[in-house]
């Protein structure tokens, strides 16, 4: 569980979170600096000056540059050093690791591998962050597990039905059998759920007082992005027509998954949705459940993680449920693997 899949885009920040005042973040291990320039430009460079080692997300914005907060040394975007307080001579050695970064989706984005690798057409497709007739609330989480355990949280939804029962859990996510399918490289993970009980959420959402069709459709977006589609409509209403339309809803879960380290993941989520779309009381409910639905699973993940390290040579069992968890783990294994192939490249 320590392989990262580094020639890809990650999340750092939702794009109302960055400033022109520097901020340090982790990812896979490597710690960055991220600020927006004068111009507003994302950018993101190595928090560590290569004069005295200081975090350069203890500096400050001068223009489109970045300075070092502890002897002033100044930094351009593509991390070239452009002065030094009282010399003149600038060494070859005076330069920064820089990151490409982008901003799209209401997210700043930053890309943790080669940078002649860079390619924008490879950041994970979450469109409904900003599309017209959608609407989001937002937020993060951090769990103390390795972002595989979370990947495999949010793939598998059996769960909700024993851990989440105040909010999103009813008896039929576990009872109902999940299939699996395969496409565009892909595993898309499926629960159809006919004539069951709407949960806390579901009510809250749909205004529902009977029975509904409800479903779900989960996969992982390259390189950890888990995107839940999930809706309802009343039960027997014709889930493909206008009944869909005027009588339900459809909702986007999306957690872009920020490995920090081995053992430590952070989850910037949104929950969107095509409905109520000027509901502001529905905004604080819904963010009320989510912070307690990933509060509980963080503290599951978190004993998961202890036990794995307590007990290193134990597997897991794979119960039918698993299915989609299993095909998905295989499928990082052959992405981790092309990385490692691509990086092997990079360096011929």
């Amino acid at each position: 569980m320590t392989e990262f899949i580094r020639n890809a885009w990650y999340a750092v920040c939702w794009s109302d979170e960055l400033g022109v005042t520097p901020q340090s973040r982790q990812i896979l291990g490597e710690n960055l600096a991220v600020y927006r320039t004068a111009n507003g430009v994302p950018a993101a460079v190595e928090d560590c000056c290569p004069h005295r080692l200081a975090p350069m997300s203890l500096g400050f914005v001068n223009g489109e540059n970045i300075v070092c907060g502890y002897h002033g040394m100044e930094f351009d975007r593509d991390g070239f050093c452009e002065s030094i307080p009282g010399q003149k001579n600038i060494p070859r050695k005076a330069r920064i690791r820089t990151y490409p970064a982008v901003e799209r989706y209401n997210l700043i984005w930053a890309w943790m591998g080669e940078q002649k690798e860079t390619d924008d057409e490879l950041i994970p497709d979450v469109h409904w962050l900003d599309a017209p007739g959608w609407t989001t609330v937002t937020g993060s989480t951090r769990y103390e597990c390795n972002w595989l355990l979370l990947v495999d949280n949010l793939l598998d939804l059996t769960h909700t039905t024993f851990v989440h029962q105040s909010t999103i859990g009813t008896e039929d996510v576990a009872n109902t059998p999940i299939t699996t399918e395969f496409s565009g490289e892909r595993v898309y993970v499926v629960r159809d759920m006919k004539n069951t009980a709407p949960s806390n959420l579901y009510k809250r959402i749909g205004g529902f007082d009977g029975r509904i069709d409800r479903w779900q459709r989960i996969w992982l977006e390259p390189p950890s992005v888990v995107v839940i589609e999930a809706g309802a409509i009343p039960a027997k209403c014709d889930r493909d027509g206008a009944d869909r339309e005027y009588n339900g809803f459809d909702t986007r879960v999306l957690s872009m998954l920020v490995p920090v380290d081995e053992r430590t993941v952070e989850q910037i989520w949104a929950f969107a949705r095509n409905t109520e779309l000027d509901d502001a009381h529905l905004d604080v409910d819904i963010q009320k459940a989510l912070e307690l639905t990933f509060k509980e699973d963080a503290d599951f993940l978190a004993g998961q993680q202890i036990n794995m390290e307590r007990h290193p040579h134990k597997q897991m069992l794979n119960n039918t449920a698993d299915a989609g968890v299993v095909k998905t783990r295989r499928l990082i294994e052959r992405w981790i693997a092309d990385d490692l192939r691509r990086a092997g490249a990079a360096d011929l």
